[in-house]
């Protein structure tokens, strides 16, 4: 008998260019937790048969995968999970570069996803998961390394071969990040006003992205053949001292005038690459409001509050978020 530990699993992913068609692990990701599996819902015989069990015969059922994986971000791996998050790309040379690029991540229109095959070696065996959807997607930073949480659907496992290739990249942390607010007229004006602006000093911050999927199940075959995304959702939070009202103006009346709408730009900022640019992962939000504010005035510690928001559409930018990448990757 062979106990195994828990650092012994590895994960390989690739991005499929027709959504549940399988292709080869480009990148293994180093992770902190992986719970992929196969989930299996038997179909239960319940009739009556003069006994006094519930259950007297079972067939195969409902199939598909799921589990959540999550990393510490850096600037070339995280790529892997916020593209499919939001499900577009656009990628380009970066100015006055020869091997330094930008990725452009927005959200993608329709209900087909962009998908993922992620190989996972268990230890035991290579799990194949074609088809693998980012259902949701938790970005987390405090006073520690930043981490991405993704919670995966997809096919029905299958076998897989795998050939671990771990490069090491800079991963980031509390540091390394700012957050910027403006308002403006509209979403790019106020985006314009937050690049501009002085960072904000918070305790923390989260995002999460919620696409709604949902596995689907037709004739012919017990495994999921398909999964939809649905409503588009980007919320979050952030901590900071209680040192001025401005949060709480904003909860409370939120902008009115000219400057009617307000953005958030947070920016993760890496190594030094290419001839004068740096690792970067820059999220812009260009409307957003506050959906609850919350704060601790515990006669102990410090008064902190804790507003909660909701990015919102902008028709100005047409998007709700975009998240731009920079680094020494061509493309994904």
């Amino acid at each position: 008998m062979s106990i195994r530990q828990g650092r012994e699993p590895f994960i390989g992913v690739g991005i499929e260019s027709v959504a549940g068609t399988g292709v080869v692990a480009v990148k293994y990701l180093p992770f902190v937790t992986c719970t992929l599996r196969g989930m299996h819902e038997p179909l239960e015989d319940e009739a009556a048969k003069g006994v006094r069990e519930r259950v007297w015969g079972s067939i195969v059922g409902k199939q598909h995968g799921e589990g959540d994986v999550e990393i510490y971000i850096d600037a070339e791996n995280a790529a892997y999970l916020l593209y499919p998050a939001l499900g577009a790309i656009s990628s380009s040379t970066a100015s006055g570069e020869s091997a330094v690029y930008e990725h452009v991540i927005t959200r993608k229109t329709t209900s087909t996803p962009r998908t993922l095959s992620v190989l996972y070696n268990d230890t035991q065996d290579t799990r194949k998961f074609t088809f693998a959807t980012i259902n949701t997607l938790e970005l987390n930073v405090s006073d520690g390394l930043a981490t991405i949480s993704a919670n995966i659907l997809s096919k029905f496992p299958t076998s897989g071969t795998a050939s671990l290739s771990i490069t090491e990249e800079r991963i980031l942390a509390f540091k390394d990040y700012t957050i910027k607010f403006g308002s403006g007229a509209n979403g790019t004006a106020a985006l314009a006003a937050a690049n501009a602006a002085s960072a904000t000093r918070v305790r923390s911050f989260s995002l999460s992205i919620n696409n709604n999927a949902e596995a689907v199940y037709e004739s012919g075959n017990a495994s999921t053949q398909n999964i939809v995304v649905s409503q588009f959702e980007v919320s979050g939070d952030y901590v900071l001292f209680f040192e001025d009202t401005t949060e709480r103006d904003f909860y409370e009346t939120m902008l009115v005038g000219s400057d009617d709408t307000r953005a958030m730009v947070v920016t993760f900022t890496g190594d030094s690459i290419g001839n004068a640019e740096t690792e970067e992962i820059k999220i812009e939000i260009p409307r957003f409001h506050i959906r609850e504010r919350n704060y601790d005035t515990a006669v102990s510690g410090f008064i902190t509050e804790n507003p909660s928001f909701v990015a919102e559409f902008d028709p100005s930018t047409g998007e709700s978020i975009t998240i731009t990448i920079t680094n020494e990757t061509v493309s994904y």
